[in-house]
């Protein structure tokens, strides 16, 4: 065990002040378990994805392994899922790019929708990065989460209330296009055409 006065654990206290710290470290989450229901426990294994190929990897991988499959963005699932014990764990931070489309048009919908604006969103993004990237430098609006260090793939999937929620709605309703990693290791994608 390192003494308090170890750079390890000196580095460590600096980077508590950094908002971001727990989300940027694979073992870790923002929550300690929800009114006792459960207790955090890290992964056995973890895949730090960069690319939709390394999540197609891991969840074969973990097929193959019978592993238990959770998946980790900013790490602050209320129900535990953000990691479990004896678990493959894939860690999609790094896959954080924010794209703005002035004329989006999803796959095979070509001819039936009109190109429209849109923001392709990573899957490990966090919204405090995304509203600074669309709101702030791009000069546009997207409905998200109120905490900044919250991942965006997690928050849509559990509907989306954020702040502004009662007056533009869930972040999952402006959902135009998900590229999803299925069970069965295989991409796919997920719009109105599909």
């Amino acid at each position: 065990m390192e003494a308090p006065a170890s750079p390890y654990c000196a580095q460590v206290f600096k980077e508590l002040k950094n908002p971001y710290y727990l989300g940027d470290e694979v073992g870790l989450t923002q929550t300690l378990g929800w009114v006792g229901a459960w207790t955090s426990r890290p992964s056995a294994y973890a895949v730090a994805a960069r690319t939709t190929a390394d999540v197609v990897a891991a969840v074969n991988f973990a097929r193959k392994h019978r592993l238990r499959l959770v998946v980790k963005g900013g790490g602050h699932s209320y129900q535990g899922t953000s990691n479990a014990a004896d678990s493959l764990l894939i860690w999609t931070r790094q896959m954080n790019a924010v794209t703005q489309h002035d004329a989006f048009v999803g796959e095979g919908c070509a001819g039936r929708y009109p190109p429209q604006p849109a923001v392709t969103i990573g899957a490990g993004a966090l919204w405090g990065h995304v509203y600074d990237a669309v709101t702030t430098k791009g000069g546009r609006y997207v409905q998200g989460g109120g905490c900044m260090t919250v991942g965006v793939a997690g928050l849509i999937q559990g509907g989306g209330f954020g702040s502004f929620s009662k007056a533009y709605g869930l972040a999952a309703a402006g959902l135009v296009e998900a590229e999803v990693v299925t069970a069965d290791g295989a991409v796919r994608i997920a719009n109105a055409c599909t």
